[in-house]
């Protein structure tokens, strides 16, 4: 029983990044997805499964824009990043690049600001690394 649930899910996941990579199909998605439904299925990737993909980030923002921000300072920002991978505090070079592309700079600019962003955060080399290439990239 293991192994066929083992493969179905590795079947999935396979299927799972063949769309997230498919032009086409993102677009149907965020023209024809249900917001919330579609929204606590891209938060469970980013809560259980610990996907976060440029792909996953970049649909969320554009389907519930509210959610993506909400999901960046809750498990990014207003947490120590210091004893996290660095594949975690990487992925804000890439959420705070397409803020910054889909939203606005004036609103990774008030991401930036929140008192919530932890000082420490802001310390961190990696994250000034985030910061600085979101802001730099044209």
């Amino acid at each position: 029983m293991l192994i066929e649930a083992l493969q179905k899910y590795c079947d999935a996941e396979k299927r799972l990044w063949e769309e997230l990579n498919n032009d086409k199909d993102k677009q149907y998605f965020i023209d024809n997805a249900n917001v919330s439904e579609a929204t606590l299925l891209i938060e469970d990737l980013f809560r259980y499964i610990r996907i976060v993909t440029p792909a996953t980030f970049e649909l969320l923002l554009k389907i519930d824009k509210d959610a993506a921000l909400t999901f960046i300072k809750k498990y990014y920002l207003w947490q120590d990043l210091a004893n996290y991978s660095d594949n975690r505090v990487y992925d804000l070079k890439m959420m705070f690049t397409d803020i910054k592309n889909i939203l606005g700079e004036n609103e990774l600019n008030k991401i930036l600001k929140s008192k919530k962003f932890l000082p420490v955060n802001k310390r961190n080399k990696k994250v000034k690394e985030a910061i600085k290439f979101a802001l730099n990239e044209d």
